[in-house]
């Protein structure tokens, strides 16, 4: 009798609660949480009512439960051995993480669905690679993931740390543009992100000039440098002779 009134009363609870959240214009949708692959993660129930017996579930299947005729809750496969139930707090932790374990969730505390959630399973981010073109008037540089990294890349976002305003304008760009007349030995990095992590990658501005225009410039330098000094040593020699001259001159008189 007690636990139908129980029930009934936490029932009303929860209800309430959807009903203000609902009026602020919030739906009583699964929550979003993230986990890392052979990581751990833990979902949170609200803990607002009297618990007496405890289920989580993966869409229609039993994960772990718990009553208080039980000396320790029961975990059902896949899941045995890798899962921890608070039994004051109803809160479900899960370890060793694979995408498997992607699913939808939720718990029910003496017998009512108290919170549900949507578990994301990610891969760690790989570091990622940069690339760059070179034009008359701008350096662009490009962000990339490796193609063989494919887990939840649209949770992806990108950002840029450089010396150019260009750079804080790129908001969630993967790739930005740099004029050439900026000075080519700083560094330009690119951030990767996901709700969990983050990775970056750099290089510098100067390793984006093409070599053939490296080396044009070199051979550039060089034939100034000799055209200059035969110039000089033309000079020189002229000079020389006519001084040379005026001295014979000097010694017949």
């Amino acid at each position: 009798m007690h636990a139908g009134r129980d029930g009934l009363l936490a029932a009303g609870i929860l209800g309430v609660a959807c009903l203000v959240l609902h009026l602020d214009f919030i739906s009583c949708e699964p929550q979003p949480i993230y986990g890392t692959v052979n990581m751990s993660v833990t979902l949170y129930t609200s803990g607002s009512i009297p618990i007496k017996e405890i289920m989580w579930k993966k869409k229609k299947d039993k994960v772990v439960e718990w009553d208080e005729e039980l000396l320790k809750p029961r975990a059902y496969p896949p899941f045995v051995d890798r899962v921890h139930l608070d039994i004051t707090s109803g809160n479900l932790t899960i370890f060793n993480l694979t995408s498997s374990d992607e699913e939808d969730y939720e718990v029910e505390l003496s017998s009512v669905t108290d919170t549900k959630f949507t578990l994301y399973v990610i891969e760690p981010l790989p570091f990622p690679t940069l690339n760059c073109t070179f034009t008359a008037e701008n350096i662009t540089v490009r962000c990339r993931i490796p193609e063989t990294y494919s887990s939840h890349v649209n949770l992806i976002k990108y950002s840029w740390n450089c010396f150019s305003e260009q750079c804080q304008n790129s908001t969630n760009s993967s790739e930005v543009s740099i004029k050439r007349e900026s000075d080519l030995s700083q560094e330009i990095e690119c951030i990767i992100s996901n709700p969990l992590s983050k990775q970056a990658s750099s290089l510098v501005l100067a390793t984006c000039v093409p070599d053939n225009s490296r080396h044009s410039f070199v051979i550039i330098a060089a034939v100034l440098f000799v055209v200059i000094l035969a110039m000089f040593v033309l000079l020189y020699r002229r000079d020389f002779l006519k001084r040379g001259g005026e001295r014979d001159r000097t010694d017949s008189s």
